[in-house]
């Protein structure tokens, strides 16, 4: 039996794009947007803040016994991908220390772009209002980052200036891309004990994969990857959404094949898909990579 200090466990909370869904046809899958929380090597590291996260943070504060040190890795700032940090009620609490990590912007720090989306004109309660300790990290890509744990503050080192030994070391790599509009996404990949995750969404392939996602993804045990569109929609003749950041099926296979992962999650369903077109496309997916799920709310992967 693992012990608690070699756990890797990933917890899906939110597996929608766009905006979240709530009726009698996505209950399988589930509505809520993204968010993903991952238990390693003794370190809480929670991915995007849609609104998946609302339910994971009562959670949190439900099994609290002491201060919660939490480390929040934001792929970029688009609604679906922080409508839920306003209500993360470990926010609200005195004990909770919160580090949160995520892309500039163009030339605005994350700080600004979070300050802006809690402005009075949209929201009643500040940034700076909330009670929780909060340390906020912009991040270029490139950076290697060693989370916040038992009273030490995160590193952030550039990656070509960090050597983490032989992996004993939970460390969070990141990595711009330019596809999706209009300020990029940040993917992470998560290492520990020679065991990888790479956290890939909101990401617009182009046919055969971006050759430095695929190296970046390359020999994960898990492939985190967006997934939203069918080829049918993607290149629709009437309503076409190429340009709208986000890959088919077809090419998040594409990926987890050339990069060699061992399993692949596909993520950030299209919200007009409904249960049954899910599990269609999930079936579809196994027959070119047999490992691939559909990513569901309440699923957990062990690595």
């Amino acid at each position: 039996m693992r012990q608690p200090q070699d756990l890797f466990q990933v917890h899906f909370w939110g597996v929608r794009g766009s905006y979240p869904t709530s009726n009698h046809t996505t209950l399988t899958y589930g509505g809520h947007t993204s968010c993903i929380d991952v238990h390693v090597g003794g370190h809480r590291l929670i991915f995007d803040a849609g609104t998946g996260v609302i339910g994971l943070g009562e959670k949190l504060l439900r099994h609290a016994k002491d201060t919660l040190v939490l480390n929040l890795f934001l792929s970029h700032t688009h609604h679906d991908h922080i409508s839920g940090f306003y209500f993360f009620e470990p926010l609200t609490r005195r004990r909770t220390r919160l580090f949160v990590f995520g892309p500039y912007a163009g030339r605005k720090s994350l700080q600004a772009t979070l300050e802006a989306a809690l402005d009075s004109r949209f929201f009643p309660i500040s940034l700076g209002d909330f009670e929780a300790r909060t340390e906020i990290y912009s991040l270029r890509g490139g950076e290697s980052i060693r989370p916040a744990r038992n009273g030490h503050p995160p590193e952030v080192h550039e990656r070509s200036s960090f050597n983490p030994q032989a992996g004993q070391e939970v460390t969070v790599v990141s990595h711009k891309s330019h596809a999706h509009p209009k300020n990029g996404v940040m993917l992470y990949r998560v290492s520990y004990r020679n065991r990888s995750m790479v956290y890939a969404t909101d990401i617009e392939q182009k046919s055969g994969g971006w050759p430095d996602v695929v190296e970046f993804a390359r020999g994960a045990d898990l492939l985190i990857h967006d997934a939203q569109y069918l080829n049918k929609e993607y290149f629709s003749r009437s309503e076409p959404r190429r340009g709208w950041g986000h890959s088919t099926i077809d090419r998040a296979v594409e990926v987890a094949q050339k990069a060699n992962v061992k399993r692949l999650v596909l993520f950030h369903h299209e919200p007009t898909h409904d249960d049954k077109t899910i599990r269609r496309i999930e079936k579809y997916a196994r027959r070119f990579f047999p490992r691939a799920i559909a990513a569901h709310e309440g699923m957990k992967i062990n690595l």
